[in-house]
Formats: structure tokens, sequence, C-alpha cells
């Protein structure tokens, strides 16, 4: 049984491959005899579970008289009573069925399983279907991702295919940082997919300046078989966009979607009363035999007066999300059309002044046949505004002030923004309100002109001119802010001090532009039980960027002229033109495929990429590959397997995929002149800086292998499909180890190797039932890499209170550090235990482990601790329907991830820049409880600090692992019988929400956060400062008319 999905994506393709009919009023075949008298029939068609199936063509056998059935499978047309009508629809048997001077005639279409067939798109270089995919490739589709809360396509495509890995790293929504992940870790340098939307490579920044409400789906290129083809960006993935376009014969349809909801912050940490962090605070400094930082007194006060305000609560609130669409799309016999605007508004979980984000977004997609020759032309323009405070530590600051009674941030008597003992010179509620923002306005342009010619039947020209046009500007404005320090009482005193006092206005913009040109010949014929396809191409891709930056003191028209009162004093200013960069990649690219009888295939795709990355006699790259496949269920002793269950393939690729991943000029010698200039023997010299140039630089090469099988099972229903994939990266540009004297850093240069390898599993089932249907998607993914070849074996470098380590033999830049081993209970196993080289402790203090057994704790005594990058990736997606009613429920998750977490949430009263305990830290060591989860308090003076938090060990790790519920919907669709009578075809109104539930561990950091970047080898621990998770609850509309 077909899946409710494919019966869409069917539809229209039974209306694409139709033979041009006039639906909107037929017209009689001009060759056929006029008829003195005709009969108008109409009718239901239905599949065998009665269900009404959507664009059947219906024709007048022998004429190119025709209609489609519409949304409840109803149709009418116009004929001659002894006429015979032919029903025919993809994935169904056809039938040809009498008149007989009948006008009512229903009609009941027979499944044929031979024919169901997904469409897969494998890029411009052309189309395959599922049954006939020798690769590794996933095809997200548009039902998928139209109907998500999301602000960005990235966030929709989370959890829907294995082992294409999206973290969060930040959820801020002027600063939505997203990693991209296919397959893993495959190389130490830059991990992210190509992205290609409509047939061509684009920026990666472009992908997320997309309406998702334009997205017809998303194909994701994970083999060398699928993606060599696009050669030396193609090593870590490739995600090919295919937006919306119109159909032909086609009458005008009109869709409007609107989505409008609340996102609430969701804070995962609590801190401890008032009263009570002050006992806490001096028990801590009991244990380092400090003085107490309060009085018995100071604290029974503090216990009845009550909590103060967490200041968090006070810096966030719930944002409101806005999202409509409006597309207008139909066609004729020859032309197609399709036209679409967008309006999202997401604000700002953060208060102060308008902050938040709007992007606005158009599209049209045009397409055109005349005899021979077909063009298209692909238009998009999308702007966005964002703004957001300049205060990089607004979280930090207010994460970590107790709730005494007295703190407070604002006194709305007087209007004043107030200090404290802690905070004493800003505070985070002062500075988002007035302290400044810095303001984005982003500009992009895509346009796509193609023309196709047909130069004989199987043989086209093809040829295609696009850009991406980007305009960036960012504006920062600072504002000075006056605050005020305070009485016991926490009232304002005194005559404030300034913050931000500089008033400075700064503008940087960037403008690019990426110029791709293509010219392809496509082969495509079939000789009897032989299919032949073949194509071959040139493409050239020019990409240029220049940007500049101005700053200027004390003279803004938003800000006023800054003065003494009685002269205005302009400040100083700064011009900085940033250097134009010029990068070319010239390609030339080719596939053979042939199969015979639909058993047996074999695929050869090859591209020789030139890069100006690269010198002369180096830049130029050869990446072959060749995949083969067998369906086993289309051989003779496999029939009863075929008529009885379903489809067996069994597919493997292998071939060479490339990165050129390096910087613009890496391969010169480049010079800095330095501003700075000093006197020497009476004259002024000025200073240079040089990086040395890596002048046999040249390409990364991932040398892939993949075998998998894909299997149908209960006639279609069940669907299952497993990879196994292997890679191997060579010539992986290091950072060789460069003499201090020298002065400068090397370049990198080609020196690493590594191995990534993994599985994949996915399985889909769809049941219909009369007036049910049931559909489920589970899919889950794993990979691991390890480090074959590293220039000086090892590199350890210190991040924050832990290493990173990379190392021959382990996953890249792996947590690296001591292992504990629980907490000293006595002094007598103090005594008689290895303890840290210059460290004293106490019983409660960290106990680490002796590794190389010699009695002290040392650099030789670290561990491997684990690996940031997710494990074990999982998605399950479960609709369920009953007439209109439906249901939707989206859970993704990762079960296993190691999770460094540093700050103020794991050690107590952090670095002294912490004030606060959190409720999840009150399992600390005390006498009466020694099997705690923390090391005894203390104060950070106390030199049992240093053993127990600055030591790098795993008491930093967690384990972050989660299940979330990432989305749940629940819609109803207007029966049409209704909706019709206001002329409209489809009104299904839903209710949704986002990240509402979440199954982990780790309760008081969000999981999903990820403390490096795709390339594994930038960031830190996580922290407090994370911007919270937000949950959405939300209402949606979509109309059809």
């Amino acid at each position: 049984m077909i899946k409710l999905g494919h019966k869409i994506i069917l539809a229209v393709l039974a209306l694409l491959i139709t033979p041009p009919l006039g639906f909107a009023a037929e017209t009689a075949d001009a060759s056929a005899s006029v008829q003195d008298r005709k009969v108008t029939v109409r009718g239901t068609v239905n599949d065998a579970a009665g269900q009404p199936l959507l664009g059947v063509t219906v024709l007048v056998e022998g004429t190119t008289t025709g209609t489609s059935t519409g949304i409840d499978g109803t149709y009418e047309i116009s004929c001659a009573p002894d006429a015979e009508l032919t029903f025919s629809f993809i994935g169904y048997e056809s039938q040809t069925l009498p008149v007989a001077n009948r006008t009512l005639l229903d009609v009941t279409l027979a499944e044929d399983s031979q024919m169901v067939d997904d469409v897969i798109v494998i890029g411009c270089y052309g189309t395959t279907t599922r049954r006939s995919t020798v690769g590794a490739v996933d095809q997200i589709k548009s039902e998928a991702i139209a109907e998500r809360s999301v602000a960005n396509l990235t966030q929709a495509l989370q959890g829907t295919s294995p082992s294409l890995v999206i973290q969060q790293r930040s959820n801020d929504p002027a600063d939505n940082q997203l990693n991209i992940n296919i397959r893993g870790i495959g190389t130490m340098n830059n991990n992210q997919p190509l992205i290609v939307i409509d047939g061509l490579v684009s920026d990666n920044s472009s992908f997320n300046k997309l309406n998702p409400s334009d997205i017809e789906n998303v194909s994701v290129l994970k083999d060398a078989g699928t993606a060599a083809i696009y050669g030396s960006r193609a090593a870590n993935g490739v995600l090919l966009v295919t937006t919306k376009k119109g159909k032909l014969n086609q009458a005008p349809t009109v869709e409007l979607t609107a989505q409008v909801g609340w996102q609430q912050p969701d804070v995962l940490y609590t801190p401890v009363e008032g009263w009570q962090n002050a006992t806490l605070l001096n028990i801590a400094k009991a244990n380092a035999g400090l003085a107490p930082a309060f009085t018995a007194e100071q604290i029974r006060d503090l216990k009845e007066h009550g909590n103060g305000t967490f200041f968090m609560d006070e810096i966030f609130q719930t944002a409101m999300q806005q999202n409509y669409n409006v597309s207008v799309s139909g066609g004729g016999a020859n032309t197609t059309y399709m036209v679409s605007a967008g309006y999202f508004d997401q604000e700002s979980n953060y208060v102060g002044p308008d902050y938040g984000r709007q992007r606005y977004n158009f599209r049209t997609n045009l397409t055109t046949e005349y005899k021979r020759v077909k063009v298209t032309a692909l238009l998009s323009y999308s702007h966005e505004n964002s703004k957001t405070t300049i205060d990089g530590n607004a979280i930090a600051n207010a994460s970590r002030i107790p709730t005494y009674y007295y703190y407070r941030q604002y006194d709305p008597a007087t209007g004043k923004y107030l200090l404290n003992d802690k905070l004493t010179d800003f505070n985070s509620l002062g500075l988002l309100q007035e302290g400044g923002y810095n303001r984005y306005r982003n500009d992009y342009v895509n346009a796509n002109l193609s023309a196709e010619v047909k130069i004989i039947d199987g043989l086209k020209l093809r040829g295609v001119l696009g850009a991406d046009i980007f305009a960036d500007h960012r504006y920062t404005r600072t504002h000075e802010v006056i605050f005020y320090n305070t009485d016991a009482a926490g009232n304002p005193i005194g005559d404030g001090r300034s913050a931000n006092n500089d008033d400075k206005s700064e503008d940087w913009n960037q403008r690019a532009y990426l110029i791709n040109s293509q010219l392809m010949l496509d082969f495509d014929r079939t000789f009897g039980k032989h299919h032949v396809a073949a194509l071959f191409g040139a493409s050239n891709e020019s990409y240029t960027s220049e940007a500049n930056q101005v700053s200027l003191k004390w003279a803004d028209p938003d800000l006023g002229i800054k003065g003494d009162g009685t002269e205005a004093v302009l400040g100083s200013s700064t011009v900085t033109p940033e250097a134009t960069t010029r990068t070319s990649l010239t390609s030339l690219f080719g596939r053979a495929s042939y199969d015979y009888d639909n058993r047996y295939y074999a695929e050869f795709s090859f591209r020789y990429d030139g890069s100006s990355k690269f010198r002369s006699d180096l830049r130029w790259g050869f990446f072959p590959s060749i995949s083969l496949g067998w369906r086993l269920s289309e051989e003779a002793f496999m029939e009863s397997y075929r008529d009885n269950v379903g489809d067996l393939k069994i597919r493997g690729s292998y071939g060479t995929l490339g990165n050129q991943s390096v910087g613009d000029y890496q391969y010169f010698t480049t010079y800095n002149v330095y501003s700075n200039i000093y006197a020497f023997n009476n004259a002024m010299v000025g200073g240079a800086g040089f990086q040395l140039g890596t002048d046999n630089l040249q390409w990364e090469v991932s040398k892939t292998f993949n075998i998998g099988f894909d299997a149908s099972f209960f006639k279609g229903t069940l669907n299952l499909g497993f990879d196994y994939f292997n890679k191997h990266t060579t010539d992986i540009l290091v950072k060789p180890q460069t003499p201090l004297m020298l002065g400068t850093e090397l370049q990198n240069y080609n020196a690493g190797e590594m191995r990534t390898q993994g599985w994949e599993l996915s399985i889909s089932y769809a049941l219909k039932k009369r007036d049910w249907s049931h559909f489920f998607q589970f899919n889950i993914g794993d990979s691991w890499n390890e480090v074959l070849h590293y220039e000086g074996f090892e590199s350890i470098s210190n991040q924050e209170e832990f290493w990173r380590i990379t190392r021959e033999g382990l996953p890249f830049n792996s947590y690296y550090g001591y292992k504990t081993d629980g907490f000293f209970q006595s002094y007598e196993e103090i005594a008689n235990s290895a303890i840290p080289t210059g460290k004293t402790v106490k019983p409660g203090d960290v106990k680490f482990v002796d590794r190389n057994g010699d009695g002290v704790i040392d650099e030789n005594d670290r561990y491997y601790l684990g690996n940031a990058f997710p494990r074990y990736t999982v998605g399950f997606t479960y609709n369920v329907a009953w007439k209109g009613i439906d249901l939707s429920i989206f859970l993704q998750g990762v079960l296993k991830r190691d999770m460094m977490i540093r700050g103020e949430l794991v050690e107590p009263f952090h670095s002294n820049y912490g004030y606060t305990m959190y409720e999840h830290q009150l399992d600390f060591w005390t006498p009466t409880n020694t099997d705690a989860r923390w090391p005894r308090l203390t104060d950070i003076s106390d030199p049992s600090n240093q053993n127990n938090w600055r030591m790098g060990s795993d008491i930093y790790m967690f384990d972050g692992s989660y299940l979330r519920l990432k989305n749940i919907q629940l819609g109803y669709t207007l029966p049409e019988r209704i909706s019709k009578k206001f002329g409209v075809q489809k009104f299904k109104i839903y209710f949704n929400a986002e990240n509402l539930l979440t199954f982990t561990e780790c309760s008081f950091v969000d999981p999903e956060s990820s403390e490096f970047g795709s390339n594994m080898n930038s960031g830190g621990a996580n922290s407090a400062r994370n911007y919270p998770n937000l949950r959405y609850y939300g209402v949606g509309l979509n109309v059809t008319f």
C-alpha cells in the first residue's frame, strides 16, 4: 500500500507526464468525428481501501480530451454516450471502462506495486528513482518541512535522515548558529557539506536564507557514488535543495499558510534560596579556614525576607514568533509558474528595544517550452533584519548573582539601574535596555537562467547561468548608561558611574558575488531491456568578496553629539578597508550509467577540478567513482518473493572525493604592515610581519566505500534500508611544529590522515484502513573516526580547565585529562595514595587515578576521556489520521555523547566569578555524606581548590545523550464538501509545539547544544552562559484555493 506522502508526489508526476490536456475547458479532438449528442459523466476514483485519489488522469479513449480528479477523488467529463474512459495514475493499474450511456461512473484502481517509485533528485545533473538508485542518498520531502515552527531550513532537517547530524550552537534568534555534518568528521578542517540550490553550487550561508515553505525536497548525498560528480567540495557530503515549481495543465492554485506562536526560554538551572546560599558560602569559607561571610543574624534576615529575584528572570521574556506565506502556482500546456512571498518575525527572548529577527522572502520559478526548447528562469530575494544586544556577558552576569532580597537591577521608583557588591560596574538589565545594540541588515539574491535544447530523441544540450549576490551590513552602537551604588537596603545612592561612555559607532559592510555557469550534454535512451544514460559537462564558479569597516566615537545621528554641556566634542574615527577576495573553480564532469532489465545497474562518475587556491601545477584534481547495484527481486528465482513480499536490492560504491577548504591564498607568503612606528636614530621606523606560504599545498582526498541494501515487505508497506560506509582521508592539512625563534607560524601542509566509518538504518511503515491511516519512520546512524597519521604524532591544547588531544589512534580532537577515583575519605587514605605534585588535599577532596603507578599524579597520568561528536543519532516520526483529524509526533535524539561542562554550573562559587550555588550542586561531600556527587565545598584560596577544580579531570565530563520530543502537531482539515461551498479546496487548522519534553541524564544544561563548530577544532565547554533552549507553542492555518 502506498503511504500518504507518496500520493501527493505521484499526483504531481501524473500531471507532468500526461499529454497536454485542456483540463480547465476540455476540447474535442480535431480529428474525431463530430458527435450529435454528448453526456456528462461524473464519479469518484478510490484506491482499494476506499480512499479518494488525487490527480488520476481520466481520458476519453482515442482522443486527447481529458481531465483529472480533484482532492476528493471526483471528476467530471463530457463525452459520447458510447465512448470509453481510461483511468490512469502512477503506482496503480490503468482501467478502461465503457460509458454505456451512464452519467455516474465510480472506479476503484488496484495498486501496481511494480510501478510505485519515488523520484530522487541528484542535482542539476539529473534525477533517478528510488528503485534505480545505487548510491547512498536520502530525500526529505516538503511534508516533513512545511509545518515545522522553526526559524530556518537547517532546523527543519534535524532528525530526518540517518547520519545527518545537526547541532545547535546558539538558540539566540539573532545568532542562530548550527552545525551540519554528514556521516561524521572526516577531516581536521572544514567538515561542512556542499550546498546546491536548484542545481547550482551556493555559499553555505545562503542555506538558511531560504524560505522553508518554498522547498519541494532536500536530497542528502552521502557516498562517492552520488557525490563524486561534485568533486572537490563533496568530501563532506552534499545537500541538494529543490524549490517548488508550477505544474503543467494546472489551473491557478493559491496557497496561504500562517503560523503564530510563542517561545519560552527554558532555563534549566535554579539557584538555591538566598539564605541557603549565604549558609553554603560560610561552609566553604570555614573549610578553607576563613572567617564566615555572613553572620547568623544576616542569614536569619535573609530567610525572613524570602527570596529576591533571580536576575535571569528579568533579562528574559516570552517572545512571539510569526510566519506567513502565500504562493500562486499553475501552468498551461507548455508553461509553468510559481510565485511566492513570505514574512518571518521572531522576537528576541532578551528584554530590550526591538530585539529580534525578521526575514522577507520572494521567489518566482518559471518554465516554458516551445517545440524542442525549454527555458527555466528562477529568481529569489531574501532580506533579513536582526537586532541584538552588544552585551555578550548578559547571561553570565545575570546567572551568577544570588537571590538576596536586597539585590536588584532596577529601581522603578527612580528609574535607575543598580549595582551591588558583586556587580560593581554594570548589570545585564541596564546594558540590554540602554547600552546599545548590533543591527544586521542582509540581502541575498539568487538568480538562475537555463536553456535546454532537445537535439534528437534522448539527446539534449543544456546551459545554465546563475548568480548569488550577498550584501551584508552590521551596525554597532554603544550608548552610555549610568549605574548607581546601593545602600544596605538596596536603594540607589551617589552620583552613579558610567558604562559604555565612548558612545562608539561602527559600520561593517561586505558584498560578495558567486557567478556559476554550466554547459552539459545529456543522453538518455532505452533499447529494449537496456537503459543507457550519459552526461558530460563543464562549469566555472567565480567568487568575489570585498568588505570595509568604519568606526567613529561620539558622533552619530542616533546618539547626538557628545560634549561637556557647552561645547561639542568630535571623537576619533578609523576606516579599515578589508582585503578583496577572488577565487575561481573550473571543472569538467561526467556520468555514465547502464542498467539491464531493471536488475543490474552500473554507474561511473567523475569530476576534474582546477582551483585557484593551489599553485598552477597542483591545482587540478581528478575525482572518480563507480557504483554497482543488483535487484535480486527481479530475478526469476525470486518471483515468489517479489509477488508476495516486496523488493530487494543490493548496492555498493567506491570513489574519491576532494576537499579544497583551505585559505584563499595559502600557498603565497603574505606580509602585514603594522601601523605602529617608533623612532630609531632620529628616523621613524615601521614594522611588518609575515606568514610563510605552503607552495606545495594540494587537495585533501577522501577514498570512500559504501555498501548497503534496500528491502520492502508486505507489498511495499514496510521499507528498510541499511548502509555501511568507510572513508579514508589523506593529505589532510595540519599545522607543523614551529621553533619559537622563527618568529612566525608556518602554514598548514598536507600531512594528516584519518579514517571515518559507520552505519545507517532506516525503517518506514505505512498502513491505511478505510478512514484510518498510520505512518511511522525511524532512522538511526552512527559514525566514529580515528586519526591514522598526525604531524608530531600528537597535539595537546589547553582549553579552560581541561585539555583536548589529537593523537594517532584516537578520535580527532578528543577530551583529555585525569580520571577521578571518588573522594578521599580520611587522612590515612591520603597518606597511602598518589596526589598531584605540589597540591594539598583533605578528606572530601578529589582522588585521581595513578595511571602509571609511580605514586605521583602528573601529566603522565592523563587519559583519553571521550569525544564530543554525537554517536547514534536517531529520528522517529509517527503520523496518524482519521478522517479530517491528524496527529504527528516527531522525536529526535543522540544516544551517546561526551559533553564537557565548566564554570559555575559545576564548580560552586566558581573562581570568585560565581556568587551562587544551584540546586543540582547540593549533593556535595561532608563527613555524613561520603557518597556524594561533588567534592567538599571550599574557597578558591584553599589549596584543595586547585586539586578539585583546576586539574582538567572527568569531573567536568557529563553524559550528553538525550531524546527530545521535538515536535507534536494536532490538526483538523475541513471536509471538502464543506470547504468547496466557500470556494476553498483545502482548509486546515492545527496546533503544534516544539521542544516540549527532553529525556536526559544532564538536567541543568541543554544537551543539544554543542561545544564545537562543524569542524570540531574550536570552541569551549558548555556553561551557564549558553542562550537557553526555547519551547514553542503555536497555531497554524493552511488554506488552498
